[in-house]
C-alpha cells in the first residue's frame, strides 16, 4: 500500500533564489536528477522480482504518467528486460458518456474505457502473444485504425501499462500480486507565499491548461471549465488507486513554477481578452454535452481564471529553453 510521501514545499523566496546566475541550472539538475534516481530504483526492483509480468502506472490526470512509463521501459531495457508500454488511452469508447449537472461530459471515469478489449489484449501479451492495440485520436477524439506494429514481450519481458485508471480492479485482478506492481503517480507539492497560494491540485491544472492549448487545441478557460468534472471523476477512485499501488512517485519538480505558471499565465490572459472581446472560443470538452451549451458555468470559470491570473502574477519566470529535452515537463510543452 502507497501512501503520498515526500511532500515538496517552495516559497517565492526559493523561486527567486532559483534565479540566480548559476542557481537556476543548479535547481534543475538536481530537481530533475532526484526524479530520475526514483525511476531508476523501480526499474531495478522490478528487475530483482522475477515473476512480475505487469507494471501498472496510475495517477490522476497531469501527472506525467507517459514520460514516467516511457523512462521506466527505457530503464528495464538497460537492464536486459524485454519491456514494453500498452496506453490505456488507446481504448477509450465514448459511445456511451454520463454528465453532471452542468452537462459536462465524463471523459474520466473507468466507463469510458473498453476495459473488456484492454483486458484481453494484456492476457494476451502476458502469454507471451503478439497483438496489436488500437489507436485512439485526442485531436478528434475518436478511435481510429491502428497501423501500429505487433507488440510483444516473449517469454521474460514486461508489459508496463500506463493509464487513468491503471489500477483497477478490471486490470489487476487477472493477476496474483506476485506478477505485478503497482504505482501511482502524481505531482505531491504546495507553492508558498506567506500562506499556500498552490497545492497540487492547482499545479496539475496548470500543467493541464499548457498541455491543452498546445496538444488539443483547447484554451485556457475550456480546461479551467472542465476542470470540476475532473475533481468530482477523481474523487470516485484516487483512494482506492493509491491503496493498491506499492510506490507513490512525486512528479513534481521544484523548478517548474517558474515556467509552467508562466505559461499558463500567458494562456489564461489571452482566454480572457477573447472572452472580455466576445471573442471566446466554445468549449471543445462541451461538444457531446447532454446540454448543447458552449461551456459548463462560463461565470464560475472566468472568476477562477482572473484569481489563479493574480496568483500566477507573484511568481517569477524563467523560459521554457531552460527545460532539459528529457525532462517530464516536456510531455506538457512540446508537441
Amino acid at each position: 500500500m502507497a501512501n503520498l510521501q515526500d511532500k515538496i514545499r517552495v516559497s517565492i523566496d526559493d523561486l527567486e533564489d532559483m534565479l540566480g546566475v548559476f542557481g537556476l541550472p543548479e535547481f534543475i539538475g538536481k530537481a530533475e536528477a532526484r526524479f530520475v534516481r526514483h525511476t531508476e530504483e523501480i526499474a531495478q526492483e522490478v528487475c530483482e522480482r522475477p515473476k512480475v509480468k505487469v507494471v501498472f502506472v496510475s495517477g490522476p490526470t497531469s501527472s506525467g504518467k507517459t514520460t514516467f512509463t516511457d523512462r521506466l521501459v527505457s530503464q528495464l531495457q538497460k537492464r536486459g528486460k524485454n519491456a514494453i508500454r500498452l496506453s490505456l488511452d488507446d481504448y477509450y469508447n465514448l459511445n456511451a458518456l454520463k454528465f453532471d449537472s452542468e452537462g459536462r461530459p465524463d471523459f474520466e471515469s473507468v466507463e469510458t474505457l473498453d476495459m473488456r478489449l484492454a483486458s484481453m489484449d494484456l492476457a494476451r501479451l502476458v502469454s507471451g502473444d503478439a497483438v496489436v492495440t488500437p489507436t485512439f485520436d485526442f485531436k478528434i477524439r475518436q478511435r481510429v485504425e491502428s497501423n501500429k506494429p505487433p507488440i510483444s514481450i516473449g517469454k521474460d519481458g514486461v508489459v508496463v501499462v500506463e493509464g487513468l485508471h491503471g489500477l483497477c480492479e478490471e486490470t489487476t485482478g487477472s493477476f496474483d500480486k506476485e506478477q505485478y506492481m503497482g504505482i501511482f503517480i502524481m505531482p505531491y507539492a504546495s507553492v508558498m507565499q506567506d500562506r499556500r497560494l498552490l497545492d497540487s491540485d492547482d499545479l496539475r491544472m496548470l500543467r493541464r491548461i499548457v498541455r491543452d492549448v498546445r496538444h488539443r487545441g483547447a484554451h485556457a478557460l475550456t480546461t479551467i471549465d472542465y476542470w470540476p468534472m475532473i475533481q468530482n471523476s477523481e474523487q470516485d477512485y484516487y483512494r482506492d488507486y493509491l491503496t493498491r499501488a506499492d510506490y507513490h512517485v512525486n512528479s513534481f519538480l521544484a523548478y517548474e513554477p517558474l515556467v509552467i505558471a508562466a505559461l499558463a499565465r500567458r494562456d489564461i490572459e489571452e482566454a480572457l481578452s477573447a472572452y472580455d472581446q466576445g471573442l471566446l472560443a466554445p468549449s471543445v470538452f462541451m461538444e457531446r454535452s447532454n446540454m448543447k451549451k458552449d461551456f459548463a458555468n462560463i461565470e464560475q470559470a472566468v472568476a477562477k481564471a482572473r484569481m489563479l491570473d493574480s496568483w500566477l502574477s507573484m511568481i517569477p519566470q524563467a523560459n521554457e529553453s531552460f527545460v532539459p529535452k528529457t525532462s517530464i515537463l516536456n510531455e506538457f510543452l512540446c508537441l
